[in-house]
């Protein structure tokens, strides 16, 4: 996700200036993947449903590379999460939003109306995620009006951290829900 033009910088704390330094680590080595997802889907489709060995080397790599160390799903569970990929045949189907995201001359979601979130919106925010945006990124793409911050957890947090998570979506209905 680009900077936004006009924010205050002061503002970004460290946790969020690590979190920008591992987002352009990500962007410049670990990319590759979301590129051929949106570019080449069916063919990375085709050669990951050849083989379960195929699969679980492509989607174990990520749950180790993009999670927390502390916080690293455990074998079973990157196992269990591959084999229902392949018994149901979907990983093929779950590539293709990488194409609205991830293609070439896409810009960020607050700089495209259409990406504007207009309904209230909460952010858990998780140290080790692909690209841990700051705060006041966030709050340009849209009605932000529930925030937390976490110590741990990464990219596949509601694996990694499944009781936070949803105890941060059960603060975030109680602070939004009206009834």
């Amino acid at each position: 996700m680009p900077e936004p033009e006009g924010i205050n910088r002061s503002l970004i704390t460290e946790a969020e200036r690590v979190g920008l330094q591992r987002a352009a680590e990500f962007a410049s080595t670990g990319s590759a993947y979301a590129l051929l997802h949106a570019t080449r889907p069916s063919t990375i489709s085709f050669s990951l449903a050849s083989s379960p060995l195929a699969l679980l080397s492509w989607i174990g790599e990520k749950f180790l590379q993009l999670t927390d160390d502390d916080t690293t799903p455990s074998l079973n569970t990157i196992l269990e999460s591959v084999t229902l990929y392949w018994f149901t045949e979907t990983f093929p189907h779950s590539i293709y939003p990488y194409r609205e995201l991830f293609s070439p001359g896409v810009i960020g979601a607050h700089e495209n109306p259409k990406w504007h979130i207009n309904k209230p919106f909460g952010f858990s925010w998780f140290p080790k995620e692909i690209a841990p945006v700051p705060k006041v990124w966030v709050e340009t793409t849209g009605n932000l009006v529930w925030w937390k911050e976490h110590t741990t957890g990464g990219h596949f947090a509601a694996v990694e951290q499944s009781e936070v998570l949803l105890g941060d979506l059960k603060e975030f209905i109680a602070a939004v829900w009206t009834h």
